[in-house]
């Protein structure tokens, strides 16, 4: 059995190795890293003006059934508004089966934001030397153009480079969701 204290400890030489500057470390610093930010920052919110509106669970105010940890009658938080690089595609409409009712095409979006906004909206929770966005959570939902999203991936496990800039800095989480028709969401 593994001893509980050597879970999430790195060996010696990882830690040097992981130290010492190489490559692009060496030329983007964390000078560089803030005036990225600032200015992807100032150009999606001050120019662009492009935001939404997040709902969220009140979990201690929303009473719950026993056994299916469900609800009927949801609490709400206030909703936030964040600003993002937003996209919303549309699918196209299907067949059920053949010569049957169409069902209509639903929308897809896809909201890039930044973490530093996150951070200032305190939907970011620090952890040693690790961040975790605990405000955004799946089944949350969103508000775009008259439309409400239902949150499918709340950006949470990418880790990959797509997500940083210069390999090793992550700036954005990208939220993915499903348009939900009245009956799932009503923001009342």
């Amino acid at each position: 059995m593994s001893n509980l204290n050597e879970i999430g400890n790195k060996p010696e030489t990882f830690q040097e190795h992981e130290a010492k500057p190489k490559g692009v470390k060496l030329f983007f610093g964390e000078k560089e890293a803030d005036f990225f930010s600032k200015v992807g920052r100032e150009v999606t919110e001050d120019i662009l003006q492009e935001s939404f509106l997040l709902y969220r669970i009140d979990l201690q105010k929303t009473n719950t059934h026993v056994l299916y940890g469900e609800s009927k009658k949801k609490v709400w938080l206030p909703e936030i508004q964040i600003f993002g690089r937003i996209n919303v595609e549309v699918t196209e409409p299907t067949y059920q089966a053949k010569k049957s009712i169409v069902k209509k095409g639903f929308g897809l979006i896809t909201a890039h934001v930044y973490i530093s906004q996150l951070e200032e909206l305190n939907l970011v929770q620090k952890k040693g030397n690790s961040e975790y966005i605990t405000g955004i959570k799946m089944g949350d939902f969103i508000a775009f153009k008259g439309q409400y999203y239902k949150i499918t991936d709340d950006g949470y496990s990418q880790i990959s480079n797509e997500y940083a800039w210069a390999g090793d800095r992550k700036f954005f989480i990208t939220l993915k969701g499903t348009e939900v028709d009245e009956d799932i969401f009503k923001a009342r």
